[in-house]
């Protein structure tokens, strides 16, 4: 029988909270540092040495929660992705980007970094796939809902261009100067990928 505590609980029960806060804790601290690296120095000079000196954690202790730089910047885009693309539960034939059009506009830097001209060719095809990763989850829930491509479309082909179409916008939209509203981005998105898309039901 496991040693209680003096809550009675089990001892591993009460140190198990603990671990797990003192786990998110370091993962929040390296994140962290990550982003505040990545506004100063840009993806390419950044090295997971520069992280854990900021983040003030051992270099072990870094490859606990992360196999990589690359996986770092991975995992804190999976993290934003689900609410910056998604499905628009009461228009499930249209794709919501609106999102991810305000994000760029309130932190246009953190873009550039990621994804702009001066960006990493390694940033920026981490943020594509992440993207793909996204757009073919959003695809498989219409295809399962009743909805269809049109042929010859296959979801990965579609979910690919999507997300080329997103990043052409982006692109087009910070090189000059962000005039158009999120809102009018969000429908010249639409626009180019409606094509693609079978009314769900038709």
């Amino acid at each position: 029988m496991p040693a209680l505590s003096t809550s009675g609980r089990p001892r591993e029960d009460v140190r198990k909270p603990v671990v797990d806060r003192r786990i998110s804790r370091t993962r929040e601290s390296i994140d962290k540092a990550f982003l505040t690296l990545l506004q100063k120095r840009g993806y390419e000079g950044v090295g997971v040495s520069d992280v854990v000196r900021e983040a003030n954690v051992g270099r072990a202790t870094f490859y606990e929660h992360y196999a990589s730089k690359d996986e770092l910047l991975r995992a804190q885009l999976r993290h934003v992705s689900g609410s910056m693309l998604r499905g628009d539960p009461d228009q499930p034939d249209l794709l919501d980007a609106m999102p991810l059009f305000s994000h760029v506009r309130e932190v246009p830097m953190l873009y550039r970094l990621v994804a702009g001209r001066s960006a990493a060719a390694r940033s920026l095809r981490i943020l594509q796939e992440v993207l793909e990763e996204r757009a073919a989850a959003i695809l498989a829930g219409r295809l399962a809902a009743g909805g269809s491509l049109r042929a010859p479309l296959t979801p990965p082909v579609v979910a690919r261009l999507i997300v080329a179409n997103l990043a052409a916008l982006l692109a087009w939209w910070t090189e000059n100067g962000m005039k158009e509203p999120a809102s009018e981005m969000q429908a010249m998105f639409q626009s180019s990928i409606g094509p693609m898309l079978m009314p769900t039901g038709g």
